[in-house]
């Protein structure tokens, strides 16, 4: 993916450059940011962005890397690279595959200088690895950030992409879960329920039955 968006901001422009790279062999997956002006905000002090307003350019750059998707192997020598692994955080989770960004930006004929954190929470949404679709799978991002971690949830719920709500930049895991088939689980409950009531109905009949019996017993007795 190779992909460039100019937007102005009051007098000035800002070029926004994404770039992803596949190393596994898969198609490069594309990542997006939905709010442009979130994103400037996130990327740019107040100073920076009263210059850009009064007519300056300026630059953001984002390298998104995919590394092996989880294979037994190279995955876990990644994981090393993480401050921190709680022992439980990957319980009921499968590793999909690693990825690692970075942020460039520039200002004016200034050099490109490298962004550690965004300095607001941003929205980042990332279209999952054609390998890793599959109905009944949530997804989750586990980032290493300025020497710790954490595990975001995705808050978009579309099969195709995983949109979480951060600051950090860096090293990062994308984990699934396999839900429960509730489709399924919905069709067992009818056979079920549909069972119960056949055996009802032949109880029904039955008792029925025996009643008729009873009276004509006793209307015969008469």
């Amino acid at each position: 993916m190779h992909e460039t968006t100019q937007i102005t901001y009051e007098l000035g422009t800002v070029n926004i450059i994404l770039n992803s790279e596949s190393r596994n062999g898969q198609d490069a997956p594309d990542f997006h940011f939905t709010d442009y002006d979130q994103l400037l905000c996130s990327c740019f002090t107040p100073k920076e962005l009263e210059q850009i307003a009064e007519g300056e350019s300026a630059e953001l750059t984002f390298n998104l890397i995919m590394d092996d998707s989880y294979n037994g192997g190279l995955i876990d020598s990644h994981l090393s690279n993480f401050a921190e692994i709680p022992g439980k955080i990957f319980e009921g989770l499968t590793k999909g595959a690693y990825m690692s960004l970075d942020v460039q930006k520039s200002l004016g004929n200034n050099e490109q200088s490298e962004l550690e954190m965004f300095y607001e929470n941003i929205d980042f949404q990332l279209d999952i690895p054609i390998s890793l679709i599959k109905e009944n799978r949530e997804y989750f991002i586990y980032i290493d950030f300025m020497g710790s971690t954490e595990l975001f949830e995705d808050i978009d719920k579309e099969i195709e992409t995983i949109s979480i709500n951060t600051n950090a930049i860096g090293s990062s895991l994308l984990l699934y879960k396999e839900m429960p088939r509730i489709a399924n689980a919905k069709i067992n409950y009818d056979n079920v329920y549909g069972g119960k009531t056949q055996y009802l109905c032949v109880i029904g009949i039955i008792a029925l039955i025996l009643l008729w019996k009873r009276i004509d017993f006793l209307h015969k007795k008469e």
